[in-house]
């Protein structure tokens, strides 16, 4: 298994030619101190890799270290290790998870800023072998990531508000500052930074908590040097240092010590020249959270594609429950995309970003001479490209599907799409050129009329409740279903009024009908509309009632649904809509609420 493990990276070095890109190291205190290219090369090939938050927190539910002292008093915080025991904690079925979900790397929490360890260390005994479980975690899972051909990489906190000689205190610790000695902790930490390199031939190693004032930019470039001179193809990202810049995180410079940037719960912005890698939880919490929401699939699938479309690594974060394993829904969910890789995985594998620059609907990445073209939302009409000089288009075709027809004229590629998107999560679509893709520089794909709403100008005429806003009006039209969890942040709560829509769709349209989706909760005083109409306009001034669907008065009913409303508008060269959805107002006389104000929650317009 050694053999298969050393030819993955071997393969993921070869995919894709070292590039001109901003190189990392040491930091101005190590000039000659640069990151190592091979294995940054091959890590970033890699683009996909599973991160792990997990420890004694997970009893709580709460987030793992900043709860501390805020939501758990610290006391009982530091004592959750005396009960914590996963005996469900099984490393190959961790790691085979991660491999059939297309991942290629596993970064897991070695010690957060609470200061437990999750491995055997000689320099504590605030670990795993004082807990019930008394088996390594650590050892275990890093041995399985050999055993299936996985990277193995540990997410080390920087910062330690457990340990007496850290010198900043958080939550409310009442110890006194006075007699902690840096230094002593400087130790402490590279002692234990040596056992994840030597003990457990960690290849990443993911700081974090740099931006305290107990760490320095000196103490930064040394923990950098003293690290690689240890390993040196261990990759170190920007958090070893004071070079972050805030959550985007994307610097990377001769000043400060680092390999790649780190941008946190957002896909980083378009740098092919830049390494970085998004970290992006898959539900909210890092650590595990009873019913947390969850990110459907077609979020984790985009999220995927605009950041390997920037350039960048995506690091997707599950929180295992107190028990060893990870919930079976997130499991499904990381096998789903899974499923999407194997057939477009060639799209992002070994693939650099560009060379059309992102935008909402359409991002790109390309190997070789070949550009996958990601379409996120689908164009009305023919997919129009900028083209580029000296190079030829040879053939397109949707990935693992039909050829489509095209024209290439000095200056644009016209391309024939299906009249249905094949992928409602995005449609790859495979452009193949007579030369090399990534000597061309990038360039701007010109404006087109979407299909789907999210392009279209909604005015609300009753401002929705700002406790319930989602991501405003556009949460109507970003194919996002809100679920049974009304506060999930995927619906629009409009507290006692109408929902009242107005829809320019920019350009004429023939339209079968609309879709609107309702929830009703009458245990939380949500209720479907009485009525919905639909009314069309041809200036956007006068409105003409198109179609009415009646659903009459609530009835007593303690089931949680969601109802799509269909209305049949049959209607052609309509470009202005308004949807009314008519509250009941105040809650019935029948309803423990009765005569308080009624909720309508709405999300997701689709039309047909």
């Amino acid at each position: 298994m050694k053999h298969t493990y050393l030819g993955l990276i071997l393969f993921l070095m070869i995919v894709m030619p070292l590039s001109a890109q901003k190189i990392g190291g040491g930091g101005e205190a190590n000039p000659n101190l640069h990151t190592n290219r091979q294995a940054l090369q091959a890590w970033q090939n890699m683009k996909f890799g599973l991160f792990i938050h997990w420890g004694p927190v997970s009893l709580r539910g709460t987030e793992i270290g900043w709860s501390r002292g805020r939501e758990v008093p610290i006391d009982e915080y530091d004592a959750l290790y005396k009960e914590f025991n996963p005996v469900l904690f099984d490393a190959d079925v961790w790691v085979r998870t991660a491999k059939q979900a297309g991942m290629k790397y596993i970064v897991i929490t070695s010690k957060h800023h609470d200061g437990f360890c999750i491995w055997d260390s000689d320099y504590t005994d605030y670990d795993i072998m004082s807990t019930p479980f008394k088996r390594d975690i650590l050892r275990e899972l890093a041995d399985a990531c050999r055993r299936h051909g996985i990277l193995f990489g540990t997410y080390h906190s920087i910062l330690d508000w457990h340990h007496p000689h850290y010198t900043t205190r958080y939550g409310g610790d009442p110890r006194p500052i006075e007699g902690s000695d840096m230094q002593i902790y400087v130790q402490y930490l590279k002692n234990q930074v040596r056992e994840l390199i030597e003990k457990y031939d960690t290849n990443i190693l993911w700081f974090d908590g740099e931006w305290e004032a107990s760490w320095n930019h000196r103490l930064g470039m040394d923990l950098y040097r003293y690290c690689r001179e240890l390993k040196d193809n261990l990759l170190i990202n920007n958090r070893v240092d004071k070079g972050r810049q805030g959550m985007k995180g994307m610097t990377i410079s001769s000043k400060f010590a680092g390999d790649f940037g780190t941008p946190e719960q957002e896909v980083g912005a378009f740098h092919p020249d830049v390494p970085w890698e998004s970290c992006i939880t898959l539900c909210r919490q890092w650590a595990w959270k009873p019913n947390d929401r969850m990110k459907t699939l077609r979020e984790c699938i985009q999220t995927l594609v605009r950041t390997a479309g920037g350039g960048g690594n995506l690091l997707l974060n599950v929180g295992p429950m107190p028990d060893g394993r990870i919930e079976q829904r997130q499991i499904d969910r990381l096998l789903e995309i899974g499923d999407w890789l194997r057939l477009n995985g060639a799209s992002i594998y070994g693939t650099r970003g560009g060379p059309y620059r992102p935008t909402d609907w359409l991002v790109s990445t390309n190997k070789g001479n070949i550009i996958y073209v990601h379409l996120l939302d689908w164009p009305v009409g023919d997919l129009r490209l900028p083209a580029f000089a000296g190079r030829r288009v040879e053939s397109v075709a949707i990935i693992g599907g039909q050829a489509l027809s095209f024209q290439q004229r000095a200056k644009t590629i016209s391309i024939k799409l299906p009249g249905e998107p094949v992928d409602v999560n995005d449609t790859v679509i495979r452009i193949r050129l007579d030369g090399k893709v990534a000597s061309l520089p990038p360039v701007d794909v010109p404006t087109h009329v979407l299909r789907g709403l999210s392009n279209a100008e909604i005015i609300l005429k009753h401002p929705f409740s700002q406790k319930y806003a989602a991501n405003g009006s556009q949460t109507l039209v970003d194919k996002i279903r809100g679920s049974r969890m009304h506060s999930d942040g995927h619906w629009l709560g409009f507290e006692g009024v109408d929902f009242v829509a107005r829809i320019d769709l920019g350009i004429k349209r023939d339209i079968a009908g609309v879709r609107i989706g309702f929830l009703q909760k009458q245990s939380s005083w949500i209720f479907l509309p009485t009525r919905v109409d639909i009314l069309v306009s041809d200036d956007g001034k006068r409105y003409e009632p198109a179609v009415t669907v009646d659903l009459g008065q609530p009835k007593p009913d303690s089931t949680i649904r969601i109802r799509d409303v269909h209305a049949a508008v049959n209607r052609s060269g309509i470009r202005y809509l308004e949807i009314r959805a008519h509250n009941v107002g105040v809650c019935p006389s029948w309803h423990k609420g009765s005569g308080g104000k009624a909720w309508l929650f709405v999300d997701e317009i689709i039309l047909e």
